[in-house]
């Protein structure tokens, strides 16, 4: 079953999918980052003031996620969708009628747990749980809602703010979410109620441990215990850090480099259609070899555009590194979640998914932080690469040495 014969079969559940993670990026430091210049100089806060509060905001979504995120596998898909709906749209209010630092903090939560947490957390588990035989295929077309907004959402957002203001912005971002997101999330949940999950007719390939996982309960101790868990959180770390860091810094990046500002924004394009294309490859390929692996060679990619940053000094090579980045993008999502329902089975989905993905916030919001604590003591950009190249080869030296999970 090819893809568009597939999304034809199961259209209301991945159109589901796909909007709830489109609408996530709300809460993605991409879009969030665009509020910056108005934000310090709305509330009289520096950049590095700004930079604190924002990690600490996103430590504290990201701990909250743990203990609701795991609710999805308790509670009617449609009813934790409300909740998770209604939780955005509150987030972008509270934001449009900030005027103290302590509302802006709890604002900034809200959008991080809401929009970068739970969206993205529902729509993937959602997948991983609906699909079996065509896992990565469904994983991989939900994912196209994350470069589906970045590719649209800045531009209407930086217009918006010209034009009216962030504060109404905000509220303009809370009024689309209740016009589009709300209704089309109801309505797609009721026609995939009424239409059955079609996959390939072929057997699937099910590894004995997907087979274990989905006859127990896991309780996120016994997860962190697992040496699963030890396996898969580094990369996982690796990937959410990366990924923010090279966004949240491409503007010093380009200085250091001497490259023009909007030549790096123009290659951002790059790593859209990079991140779209591989995300598609990523389906058929997990459904075929599993994510158990393909999992080890998620950060290759990444890696090697960080060689080809430190090592070029000609802007021509921007949408090369873009695209070795995007590539890691579209790629480590499908996979990991896929990677997750294999492992440790999908009857605890929710509490598994909660866990990683707390790894993954928090390493969002480590980002800044540790690339800045370099960065004033002296190090150039190339030089923490480089360093980090050489942690990416100890990462997937020590996924080799780790073996097979057991049985």
């Amino acid at each position: 079953m090819n893809y568009f014969r597939f999304f034809l079969a199961n259209k209301p559940i991945l159109l589901f999918g796909v909007l709830l993670v489109f609408f996530s990026n709300f809460g993605q430091t991409f879009l969030l980052s665009l509020y910056i210049p108005s934000l310090l100089e709305s509330f009289n806060i520096s950049r590095s003031g700004f930079s604190s509060l924002y990690a600490v905001a996103t430590l504290l979504s990201a701990g909250t996620l743990i203990v609701v995120g795991r609710k999805i596998d308790h509670v009617p898909l449609k009813g934790f969708t409300l909740f998770v709906v209604g939780g955005i749209i509150a987030a972008c209010l509270l934001a449009a009628f900030s005027f103290h630092i302590i509302t802006l903090f709890f604002a900034i939560y809200m959008l991080r747990f809401f929009g970068q947490g739970l969206l993205s957390h529902t729509s993937m588990t959602t997948m991983a749980r609906f699909f079996s035989k065509a896992r990565g295929k469904a994983l991989s077309i939900a994912y196209l809602g994350f470069p589906l907004g970045e590719g649209v959402l800045p531009v209407l957002i930086v217009g918006a703010i010209m034009l009216f203001g962030w504060r109404e912005t905000m509220g303009l971002s809370a009024v689309f979410i209740v016009l589009v997101l709300l209704p089309l999330s109801m309505i797609l949940l009721r026609a995939s109620a009424r239409q059955p999950i079609r996959e390939p007719a072929e057997t699937a390939h099910r590894t004995p441990a997907k087979i274990k996982g989905d006859a127990r309960l896991w309780k996120h101790r016994e997860i962190i215990k697992s040496r699963a868990f030890f396996l898969f959180a580094p990369t996982v770390f690796l990937v959410g850090f990366l990924q923010t860091a090279l966004f949240f810094f491409q503007a010093f990046i380009a200085e250091e480099k001497g490259w023009p500002l909007e030549w790096m924004a123009a290659g951002i394009a790059a790593y859209a259609i990079s991140a779209s294309v591989c995300s598609l490859f990523a389906g058929p390929l997990i459904d075929r070899f599993t994510a158990l692996k393909l999992f080890p060679l998620v950060l290759l990619p990444l890696g090697a555009g960080l060689m080809t940053l430190g090592m070029v000094s000609q802007p021509v090579f921007i949408p090369a590194y873009w695209l070795l980045v995007g590539i890691t993008g579209g790629v480590s999502s499908p996979i990991t979640s896929a990677l997750y329902a294999e492992t440790f089975g999908t009857r605890s989905l929710g509490t598994v998914r909660s866990l990683f993905t707390f790894v993954m916030v928090a390493s969002t919001a480590a980002a800044p932080v540790g690339y800045s604590f370099f960065l004033e003591r002296g190090f150039s950009f190339v030089q923490i690469h480089w360093g980090v190249i050489g942690i990416l080869l100890l990462n997937f030296l020590f996924i080799q040495g780790m073996g097979k999970l057991p049985d």
